[in-house]
Parts: structure tokens; C-alpha cells; sequence
């Protein structure tokens, strides 16, 4: 039971409607025992939350270890962050928030149990170009620097969709189940955005 291993100190959920009962109840404990003095709003925020992320982030999560208990250790683990992270504010971009800290946890899970394999696992990407030389680590960190002031000055709905895609990884279907945008106008922004971005590169010196 891989899940059991990764956090300390929990019930962990091990079946269907019983475990996302189980999950929802510790979540929502959780949620009073940093916000006591308005627990009521505490369980709505988090119950929205639940409600519009669990099911793309267990899918998510479930791409990389292939393991329905760990999927669920780790969505709730993810979630058990985010209360801890909401006593200093709620992240900006809370969609990329959510699916780039479950995806680290899973990563570092498998990377400490060792069943990573090379080259085929997507939790290898980030260590790509660890080979690069020093002037090509610093090309490469100023592109990224440029590129993301670029993101971040589109149009919110632009922004979200292009860091939920090329910056989280997710599929068009599991956009459309966060954001409730359908697939076709997803494709459409993202193609306005992609083609503006182009053209701010591209006007800026592009790679030189």
C-alpha cells in the first residue's frame, strides 16, 4: 500500500464513496482548525474548491503513478497545503497552484520508492538540460524570465488557459472540467494567445 507510506499523521482514504467521504471529513477538519473563527465560511471555500478540483486532480495525479490509492494520498495531501497555504493568502493562480503541487508530490514519491523509470516518466522533464553549460543555463533562464512577463501580461482567461496547458501539461478535456470553458473555445484561445505571444517575442529580438 504505497500511500499509507507518504504522509504521517493521517487516515488515508482506500475505497471509493466511503474514502472520498473519509477525505472531504479530514479536509474539512482541517480546514476549521486553521480558520476557527469563521469555520462555516472555512467548510464553503474548501467544498467549492473540492468540488471543481478533486476529480481533474486524481486523474492527473493518477497519469503519472498509475496507482488509485496514491492518487487519492496525494490529492489529499495537495489540499492539506493548500489550507496551510491560505493562512498567508490564497495562491494567485490557484489551478496551477493545485496541479503543480500534486504533480511534485507524486514526483517525489516515486523518485524516493525508486520506480521512476528513465525515459519514461514524465517526472524526468524537469531535470532535463541538467548537461547544459553555464552560458546555456543563463540563455535558457532568461528566455523563461521573458517568456513568463510575456504570460502575464495577457488577459486572465488567456493566462490561465496557457499555464494550464503548457505549464501544468493538462489535456484540453481536463481544462475544460476546471475552468468549464468547452474544448473548442479552449483550442481558440489558446491559438489568440499563442499568436499574440509570438508576436511579442518576436518583436522583442525574439531569440537573440
Amino acid at each position: 500500500m504505497p500511500g499509507s507510506r507518504l504522509l504521517s499523521g493521517t487516515s488515508f482514504v482506500v475505497s471509493n464513496r466511503r474514502g472520498a467521504r473519509d477525505l472531504h471529513r479530514t479536509l474539512q477538519a482541517n480546514a476549521r482548525s486553521v480558520s476557527e473563527a469563521a469555520p462555516k465560511s472555512a467548510d464553503n471555500w474548501l467544498a467549492d474548491i473540492l468540488l471543481r478540483y478533486e476529480k481533474p486532480l486524481l486523474k492527473h495525479v493518477h497519469g503519472f503513478c498509475h496507482d488509485r490509492e496514491l492518487s487519492r494520498d496525494v490529492v489529499q495531501e495537495t489540499f492539506l497545503r493548500l489550507i496551510r497555504a491560505r493562512e498567508n493568502g490564497m495562491p494567485e493562480n490557484l489551478a496551477a497552484w493545485l496541479f503543480t503541487v500534486s504533480r511534485n508530490v507524486v514526483c517525489d514519491h516515486l523518485r524516493r520508492q525508486k520506480v521512476v523509470q528513465f525515459g519514461h516518466d514524465a517526472c524526468l522533464d524537469e531535470t532535463e538540460g541538467d548537461e547544459l553549460s553555464p552560458d546555456d543555463h543563463l540563455e535558457r533562464d532568461e528566455r523563461e524570465r521573458r517568456l513568463a512577463s510575456l504570460v502575464a501580461e495577457l488577459p486572465e482567461r488567456e493566462k490561465e488557459l496557457v499555464r494550464l496547458k503548457f505549464q501544468v501539461g493538462l489535456s484540453y478535456r481536463e481544462i475544460e472540467q476546471i475552468t468549464g470553458i468547452s474544448q473548442g473555445n479552449i483550442g481558440y484561445f489558446l491559438h489568440r494567445a499563442v499568436k499574440h505571444l509570438r508576436q511579442q517575442w518576436e518583436a522583442e529580438g525574439g531569440l537573440e
